[in-house]
């Protein structure tokens, strides 16, 4: 017996209920639904995040705007290079180069600035500022479109950081419970919220009654599972949900919830504004002779339900 929760807030499409017993399926059963080998994602976005100072000399021939102008730029073309450096070093994999394209954002302004200082000038000879940049590249099967995916042969342990995240339909009905599978070919930190069409955003993990944010490689995990106080169980009113992982290989940047009741939380801001305090994740320097940097996923799997 189950006690809808739908009162303590809106969530219009997964309707989270108590757990007054947790419901174990057999391990044949579950097998059925764990294989993400063919889970092609209805989104995925990956990126490399990098902290990085950037500098232009003084000159006559350059006021002190277009100079400090310079010194962002200089900052996002070392933050491109050392992302290639540091996602190739990443990469352990047989003749990746023949199977693999990385394609990379090139152009200064698809490189995004997540955080910034500015120092002005020193020495009386220099600008100098600091970037925290992501820069995002598709990892794409050579004679493919990047958007079509590698079929399961891109969770390879060697291949650059991915999370599929999947239910066993697509499409749900009326009083049907649904669950979320998620598995990272590496290991990973991530966040998992659900995006309702009313722009509702509630995290499922990690959540107060199972905290885990950290996730080994290989293997999948279950939402909700064992320890969570909650159903996702379909009622009215119908449409499409979201459902998005955001996922690196450090942990994520600290967000402010609100509890909603069953341990769970709400995000009151935007979407965008989540993913942008989400990678706040702190970047510190490699180890000597390695790159410093880090990988961010993120991943979507949409879902519809109705009556």
């Amino acid at each position: 017996m189950t006690r809808k929760i739908s009162a303590l807030f809106a969530c219009p499409f997964l309707v989270l209920s108590w757990i007054l017993c947790c419901l174990i399926l057999p391990q044949e059963i579950c097998g059925q639904n764990l294989r993400a080998i063919n889970v092609v994602l209805d989104q995925e976005k990956r990126s490399c995040i990098q902290a990085v100072d950037g500098y232009a000399y003084l000159s006559e021939n350059m006021s002190l705007a277009q100079t400090r102008a310079a010194a962002f730029a200089n900052a996002k073309r070392q933050a491109l290079e050392m992302a290639k450096t540091y996602i190739r070093s990443k990469t352990m994999v047989e003749d990746f180069e023949v199977k693999y394209d990385l394609v990379w954002a090139t152009a200064e302004g698809a490189i995004t600035i997540l955080e910034q200082k500015d120092y002005g000038v020193e020495d009386n000879s220099r600008y100098h500022v600091w970037i925290k940049a992501e820069v995002e590249y598709e990892l794409s099967p050579k004679g493919q479109q990047p958007s079509q995916g590698d079929q399961g042969h891109d969770m390879d342990t060697g291949l650059p950081l991915k999370v599929k995240v999947w239910t066993s339909k697509k499409a749900y009905g009326s009083g049907e419970n649904i669950e979320i599978y998620i598995q990272g070919n590496r290991d990973f930190y991530a966040r998992i919220v659900d995006i309702t069409s009313n722009g509702e955003i509630i995290q499922l993990l990690p959540n107060d009654y199972r905290r885990i944010n950290f996730f080994e490689a290989g293997k999948v995990y279950k939402i909700p599972d064992e320890g969570d106080h909650f159903d996702l169980k379909v009622t009215a009113p119908y449409g499409e949900d979201k459902i998005v992982v955001y996922a690196s290989e450090v942990p994520l940047g600290q967000v402010t919830m609100e509890g909603v009741g069953q341990g769970l939380s709400r995000y009151r801001g935007s979407r965008e504004s989540l993913a942008v305090m989400t990678r706040g994740i702190k970047v510190v320097p490699g180890a000597p002779g390695s790159q410093s940097g880090a990988e961010f996923y993120e991943a979507t799997w949409t879902l519809t339900t109705s009556k």
